[in-house]
């Protein structure tokens, strides 16, 4: 699903259950560069920890379907180091709903893809549907060369080259919805090839929960967007509310250039420039709750404008399960946070449990403040060095970071 990668030089301490890092003094000799991932599935959370000297560290927590690969199905409510294979490195971690995959290097330095978890619909490509509870190697087709896993909810799509060069795509699990783009609604166990639409160069590839985009260019060089998959409520932005289980092509909004396309649970949202060269946003699908940020809550089958707060400059959208987030820069250059849609739990951060229909600025700029005096305080007990960049706090990330 979604992943978020920072590089800072951080404590090489070990996560403990307060928080990421244990809180104690940092001396010279214990800093290093870390490249540190936060990836999280439906009921699980990994963070990956990259250090300098080549000793990564895989850490979890949640583990209700064994997608942490620890050999069982307990949860885990501390973060709880991750065994990985022997002789295995790991680039990237992969969080579907349910299940997990690795992907990363053999010892002989050869490509190799690890997966764990919930198979039921076939996501782990091995073949079978029987649950893994620890990292079984998957085989990836032969002749290919794996660029990209992206995980749906119970769904996976490879993306990388042929033998001669070549973009290809396979895909393996849930195709209920037409989500694998296969012309067909059957469940694949066995990675299966995806056929491209012609002329068509695949730049990248996103998924939602049951629904699927391609990004990339047309043979004329102009950007194209293609989708299949469930389309219920309108998220595939084609005007209707037919399911696709071939890749169709979807209309761009006139004069717009998309940079991004961000896939939730029921909706989708572009980013990208307008012919003025302004920042735009659109969106479609399941907005119950408000969370297009529409002011209202129909849902849109097609691609709508959705207005951006006045002087806000957006950076990313992030996308829950019926409520979304806009990070950015308002008009002073200051970071800024809005958000809108469902909020029965008060995970928008306004202080109350009312949905909003609106984007809503989130107060941010009191906690950053405060988090800002922490690290102050701990420069001067002598605790953080002045050039580590460490926040000192429990998450180990920067407070203008670990917001975001």
């Amino acid at each position: 699903m979604r992943e978020i990668d920072k590089k800072r030089k951080q404590s090489s301490g070990e996560p403990s259950g307060i928080g990421l890092f244990a809180k104690k003094p940092r001396t010279s000799s214990e800093l290093t560069d870390l490249e540190i991932s936060l990836v999280a599935g439906h009921g699980h959370t990994f963070l990956y920890i990259k250090g300098k000297d080549g000793e990564d560290k895989l850490y979890g927590c949640g583990n209700d379907a064994g997608q942490l690969g620890l050999g069982n199905t307990t949860d885990r409510n501390e973060w709880t180091k991750v065994p990985v294979p022997q002789g295995f490195s790991v680039e990237k971690v992969i969080a579907g709903n349910y299940h997990s995959i690795l992907k990363g290097k053999g010892k002989d330095g050869e490509e190799k893809l690890y997966a764990s978890g919930k198979n039921h619909n076939g996501q782990l490509g091995l073949g079978d549907i029987t649950d893994r509870h620890q990292w079984t190697e998957v085989r990836v087709p032969q002749g290919f060369g794996v660029e990209q896993v992206i995980a749906g909810a119970s769904h996976n799509i490879l993306k990388g080259k042929g033998m001669n060069g070549e973009d290809k795509l396979y895909a393996c699990g849930h195709n209920g919805h037409g989500q694998l783009g296969l012309g067909d609604f059957n469940d694949r166990r066995e990675w299966t090839e995806i056929d491209i639409p012609q002329g068509f160069s695949v730049e990248k590839v996103m998924a939602g929960d049951y629904h699927s985009f391609l990004k990339g260019k047309g043979k004329d060089g102009n950007d194209k967007l293609y989708a299949c998959g469930r389309n219920f409520e309108g998220q595939l932005g084609l005007g209707d509310n037919e399911h696709r289980n071939q890749w169709t092509e979807v209309d761009i909004p006139q004069g717009f250039s998309v940079e991004k396309l961000i896939a939730g649970r029921e909706n989708s949202f572009l980013k990208g420039k307008g012919k003025d060269g302004k920042d735009k946003l659109y969106a479609c699908g399941n907005n119950s709750f408000g969370q297009l940020g529409l002011g209202h809550r129909r849902y849109r089958n097609i691609w709508t404008e959705v207005p951006v707060p006045q002087g806000f400059s957006v950076e990313k959208v992030m996308v829950g399960l019926h409520h979304s987030f806009l990070k950015g820069k308002g008009k002073d250059g200051e970071d800024k946070l809005y958000a809108c849609g469902w909020n029965y739990y008060g995970q928008l951060g306004l202080g109350d449990n009312n949905n909003r229909r609106e984007w809503t600025e989130v107060p941010i700029a009191d906690l950053l403040k405060k988090s800002q005096e922490d690290v102050n305080d701990r420069k001067k007990d002598g605790d953080v060095l002045e050039d580590s960049g460490s926040s000192g706090s429990s998450t180990g990330l920067n407070p203008r970071d670990y917001m975001f």
